[in-house]
């Protein structure tokens, strides 16, 4: 049996986040906390309110940074001096430390502080800030201390867009890589951003999908699916712009997109100038996600890249097939082409063939239930208990490694 660990896992931002990222973090949280582990859970956030995803008794949660109503007067003012500074973006050399140190050192002296004084086994963080923050805290000897990165390596550490567009930043955000015992990334090709040196200390832990209670019936289904944030990397403008095709040759199939995020309004118009606001869903949003794949006969997902690709698996899982890019990671390792689902070769026109496959896929009956099939069987490696045991051993292992600090 497992000896018990006391296990702090890390995030940013955590309150009433509906994330992917913070789902999985709740979840292992849970999960660990059923394996008899003690777990809790901090984050650094000027935002009051509880996780989106429910946490299990027995977890502990606690927010390392003061609230700013319950801070001095003088305290706040200097607070939004700090804010307005930052979005001024002085990157010059001198003021980039500053600009840096006035966002982010809160974060870490008091992480630093909290780990001294509940001196964890283990100690998680959660996505690029609260990577940087557990690498600089530099927490007494014997706690492990491991990375949990959540999307494509090199969008989280070469893209100037991601993140804090801070040079200095970036820098730190790289080197800070370094100093953790063991790293985690969602699928194996991920591994390979990371040089030579380092593969050694980088698991791959993937994303859990749960086996499906209700598998969707694609042959009498006739609704199009897409799941994921209203962001730009989803790509919804392709599938609308397809949409407006399809739903003229297919007017008895409809298409429903759920999630939210800051194009909304942007997809909105899109649909008005299409024409097709009356025949498509958009932005909707349900706690109960299972219940659509159930009823739905396709996944469209147009994205340009995904982390892992939840939406495609959780998919699969129902026996939905999902049309997705060749090219789009994550996304392109969960689909087998003309198995469980169809990967588009983008050519000269994504949306050209993405309307083509989406479109072939809706005409023939025979080949979505061929797909549908295989699909639940291709996701059982993700299964929760196969993914949870792979945690539970990188969590209780003892390898410590020593790097330099990154400041």
């Amino acid at each position: 049996m497992t000896e018990p660990k006391r296990i702090c896992l890390i995030v940013g931002n955590l309150a009433k986040r509906s994330g992917g990222a913070e789902r999985v973090l709740i979840e292992l949280a849970n999960e660990m906390a059923a394996r008899g582990h003690s777990v809790e859970i901090v984050h650094h956030e000027d935002k009051r309110g509880m996780p989106f995803y429910p946490l299990a008794e027995g977890v502990g949660l606690k927010n390392l940074r003061p609230y700013a109503s319950d801070r001095a007067l003088p305290r706040r003012a200097v607070d939004k001096a700090r804010r307005k500074f930052h979005r001024m973006r002085l990157h010059r050399p001198g003021l980039d430390r500053l600009s840096w140190l006035s966002l982010h050192g809160g974060f870490w002296r008091r992480l630093q502080a909290h780990l001294e004084a509940t001196r964890p086994d283990v100690a998680v963080a959660f996505l690029p800030p609260a990577i940087t923050a557990l690498a600089l805290a530099d927490p007494p000897t014997g706690i492990r201390r491991v990375g949990s990165l959540h999307n494509l390596p090199s969008m989280d550490y070469d893209s100037p867009e991601r993140w804090d567009p801070n040079p200095r930043d970036r820098r730190i955000r790289r080197d800070a890589l370094a100093r953790m015992d063991a790293l985690t990334v969602l699928l194996p090709e991920f591994r390979d951003w990371f040089a030579p040196e380092m593969r050694p200390r980088v698991h791959v832990v993937p994303n859990v999908i749960r086996p499906a209670d209700t598998a969707a019936d694609v042959t009498r289904a006739r609704t199009v699916l897409a799941v994921g944030r209203l962001a730009a990397v989803k790509r919804h403008d392709i599938l609308l712009r397809a949409w407006a095709d399809l739903s003229k040759t297919f007017p008895d199939w409809s298409l429903k997109i759920f999630g939210r995020g800051p194009l909304q309004k942007s997809l909105d118009a899109l649909t008005d100038e299409l024409g097709i606001a009356d025949h498509v869903e958009l932005g909707v949003h349900t706690d109960t996600i299972s219940d659509e794949y159930a009823d739905a006969a396709i996944l469209a997902h147009p994205a340009d890249y995904e982390g892992f690709g939840l939406a495609v698996g959780e998919a699969l899982a129902h026996a939905v097939p999902a049309v997705a890019f060749a090219d789009c990671p994550g996304a392109n390792t969960l689909i087998q082409d003309g198995v469980n689902g169809r990967l588009v070769d983008p050519g000269a026109d994504r949306t050209a063939a993405f309307r083509e496959a989406l479109g072939e896929l809706m005409a023939n009956v025979e080949l979505r239930a061929r797909l549908s099939a295989a699909g639940p069987g291709s996701m059982a490696q993700y299964a929760p208990k196969a993914v949870y045991d792979l945690w539970e051993n990188l969590l209780c292992a003892g390898e410590q490694h020593a790097g330099g600090n990154p400041e």
